[in-house]
């Protein structure tokens, strides 16, 4: 009886759901979370007991070749590669004989009376109440010619799933389970070629889905991407399959878009990717047409919070359907009509415009203008978009677009040019990278000497010993490093980084200024107290000890030891990690 499903190896576990799943699965499994394990032909089924107070139902479908599928009501359970299925198999490697055979489904349900049938309905609506909502639905038979299923049906279902499942005394959800009941009716319409009905029921799912995003956290809305992608994944094989069924076809064109548009609506999510691919790929010429229609209703509806970025959105759509039989005229309308700038210079200048790009640059906002300015040097015209820049500059102080600007000119050798404006971005930045830029350019004017003296004493007068602290250190001035960062250390309560930079940088050629720097950090750990912040007062200290023998002076890191546990003898963590790091 057992021969349908065969052993399943860790390796093979490991493999079906990642090592990560695999790991907290084994957790799961040693602490007996495998709650009423069955074997059910060549289908493995079992509830498993996870953080929530209601366990979660599973399913793992196994053939000659191995794992074929598999299914968890958690919310990361869709395709059955979460730690809780790892537990179930762990459990059938481990413990086979837990697992009570089962009569299938279908072999149980044919040999029953009508009578026994409706008692045992009553029975499980009883128990799930939840499950009543189903009778309202149209079973799926064979043939497309069936009557439209309403709707309504199929969201109330899913809209019951996410009112039940949630626990407001934790702000938790759990309805997963229930949502993938009315998925699966979807996919038994599916399955029985009524394209029709079941572009209704993944249009249904998806329009409640959306209606109640923002209810769940973050862990649940993992799954509810898992179930609009299945909903759009549906509906590419409904069109795929539904040739010659307008009616489906037309239904499922529908809930693409209206999919594509939610998730506009909410920001972009990334609900249901892949609709705006499907509806590309399966489109025909006349549906075609109408998806234009929609999309330049949507350009010209959309406002809101995100109304910029749904324009341009739909805009890129509205570009790629029509690609095919779009004249420069039509693009460039398009491109306006959706604030696509990027697009819209991009075909100007292609097509030669060159005084039409520089005024629809114009008013560009700094990061888009710099977006531009790439478009323009791609096409040659950089040099004819920097009067434009330089201009911005002069009030935005941008620093993208001055670097870009700096960088036209030392790529065409003017170097006073190029050194101005990154002595301008330097007042701006204040950083290491700012002044190795200086430095490069200076060098090769042959003014480096003047200029960096001028510098270091403009900063020295402004007391900015962080800065000096990293030159000294990328130059290799180790004395004037640890000089700075002692002033630093006076001025700023944010010098312990820089001063473990000098340390380390110092530790070869000025060892006892690196002891010193060392001592004092694994000083200030300990004095704030905590099991963690000895751990890293420890990790100091072995430096100390290290640099001590560097220096053959193991005596007198062994006073300082025996002083430093006497003196701290009443904190025991403190004296514990000390012995852990042999301290």
């Amino acid at each position: 009886m057992r021969d349908p499903f065969p052993s399943v190896s860790e390796g093979a576990t490991s493999d079906w759901v990642g090592s990560r799943s695999f790991q907290r699965g084994r957790s799961y499994f040693k602490s007996g979370a495998i709650l009423d394990p069955r074997l059910q032909g060549n289908t493995l089924k079992a509830w498993c007991q996870g953080s929530r107070p209601q366990p979660y139902y599973l399913w793992v479908v196994c053939g000659a070749e191995g794992i074929k599928e598999a299914h968890c009501s958690c919310p990361v359970g869709l395709g059955g590669r979460c730690k809780h299925v790892a537990a179930l198999l762990l459990t059938w490697s481990d413990q086979p004989d837990s697992f009570r055979e089962v009569e299938e489904l279908d072999s149980n349900l044919e040999r029953r009376s009508k009578s026994e049938l409706i008692a045992l309905i009553k029975q499980m609506v009883e128990a799930h109440p939840n499950l009543e909502s189903l009778l309202e639905a149209t079973p799926p038979e064979n043939g497309r010619n069936r009557p439209l299923v309403n709707p309504e049906s199929y969201r109330r279902q899913v809209a019951f799933a996410f009112r039940s499942g949630f626990d407001y005394w934790d702000g938790t959800w759990g309805g997963a389970g229930d949502i993938d009941i009315v998925l699966g009716s979807g996919d038994n319409f599916l399955a029985k070629s009524d394209y029709a009905n079941a572009g209704i029921v993944y249009q249904a799912v998806a329009q409640e889905v959306f209606e109640q995003f923002g209810m769940v956290h973050d862990d649940e809305g993992e799954y509810l991407y898992d179930v609009v992608n299945r909903c759009v994944q549906g509906l590419g094989n409904c069109l795929a399959a539904g040739d010659g069924d307008t009616v489906a076809r037309e239904k499922a064109l529908e809930a693409l878009f209206e999919i594509y548009s939610s998730d506009m609506d909410i920001g972009g999510y990334g609900l249901g990717e892949g609709a705006e691919d499907l509806l590309l790929k399966h489109a025909a010429g006349d549906e075609k047409n109408v998806i234009a229609g929609w999309i330049r209703i949507s350009i010209l509806t959309a406002n809101g919070q995100y109304d910029g970025y749904k324009r341009q959105a739909y805009g890129g759509f509205l570009l790629a359907l029509e690609d095919d039989h779009l004249d420069d005229d039509a693009f460039l309308e398009i491109c306006r009509d959706s604030g696509r700038l990027n697009d819209l210079v991009d075909r100007l200048l292609t097509l030669g415009r060159l005084d039409e790009a520089l005024v629809e640059a114009g008013p560009a906002k700094d990061w888009d203008l710099l977006t531009l300015a790439g478009i323009f040097g791609a096409h040659g015209y950089g040099r004819r978009l920097e009067p434009l820049v330089a201009k911005r500059i002069e009030t935005t102080h941008d620093h993208g677009l001055m670097t870009w600007l700096k960088d036209q000119h030392e790529a065409r050798g003017e170097l006073t040019e190029a050194l101005v404006l990154a002595k301008q971005l330097l007042e701006q930045r204040l950083d290491l990278a700012a002044y190795q830029d200086i430095r490069e350019l200076s060098q090769r004017l042959g003014i480096w000497q003047a200029t960096r003296s001028e510098l270091l004493a403009e900063w020295a007068a402004a007391r900015q010993y962080g800065l000096l602290t990293d030159v000294y250190l990328n130059e290799g001035e180790i004395d004037l490093a640890l000089k700075s960062v002692r002033q630093l250390e006076r001025t700023s309560h944010y010098a312990g980084d820089r001063l473990i930079r000098v340390a380390q940088a110092a530790s070869e050629t000025r060892p006892q200024a690196a002891v010193e720097i060392y001592r004092e950090q694994a000083e200030k750990w300990i004095e704030a107290r905590g099991r963690k912040r000895y751990q890293e007062a420890c990790i100091y200290l072995a430096k100390v000890r290290d640099l001590y023998r560097q220096m053959s002076q193991e005596s007198t890191w062994t006073d300082f030891m025996t002083e430093l546990r006497e003196r701290h003898r009443r904190l025991r963590a403190l004296q514990d990690e000390l012995s852990k790091a042999g301290l």
